[in-house]
């Protein structure tokens, strides 16, 4: 059986190039941001960052060009200057750190693939399984009682509509 529960296989971030479009894969507009006729989920455009790191350059003092960020996920240009990173990192929403430190980065990315969970998933079960890991239960043994609670509920539903009313008093 394979534990889809282990730490689960995400993509290298080695280099700038790699972390940022890592950002570009992972986060979306907000709908805020979105206009009526954009597609929910979409993914952000080079230009929609410009625009963002742009718009805050009175209070920054930083402007980025969307080409410039093109080429810095292209890995074309590779070493952009401090306040560059530092406005990526806001306009995702991610801290700095994330750019230049691993350990920074693998957090951010566990944090951004539980993020994504529970969009995918219901809420309740992800919050199951952090309350399970929690107090010290494995990966499998989470597995196995996220297992049990959907079976549970699938007979407590069967049961619920084969019964005739007079059976559930």
């Amino acid at each position: 059986m394979v534990d889809r529960h282990t730490e689960q296989e995400l993509p290298p971030l080695d280099t700038l190039a790699a972390r940022l479009e890592y950002l570009f894969d992972e986060i979306r507009p907000t709908p805020d941001e979105l206009g009526d006729s954009d597609e929910p989920g979409r993914k952000y455009t080079n230009r929609e960052i410009a625009d963002k790191i742009n718009h805050a350059a009175a209070e920054t003092g930083v402007t980025i060009s969307a080409a410039y960020i093109g080429e810095l996920r292209r890995g074309v240009a590779s070493d952009p200057r401090t306040s560059h990173v530092r406005a990526l990192a806001t306009a995702f929403g991610v801290n700095s750190g994330y750019f230049v430190d691993d350990a920074a980065a693998r957090r951010i990315q566990d944090q951004i693939t539980l993020l994504s969970e529970l969009r995918r998933m219901d809420v309740k079960q992800v919050a199951l399984r952090q309350v399970l890991a929690d107090n010290g239960l494995s990966a499998t043994d989470t597995q196995l009682i996220e297992q049990m609670v959907v079976r549970l509920r699938a007979v407590a539903e069967a049961g619920a509509t084969s019964s005739t009313p007079d059976e559930r008093k």
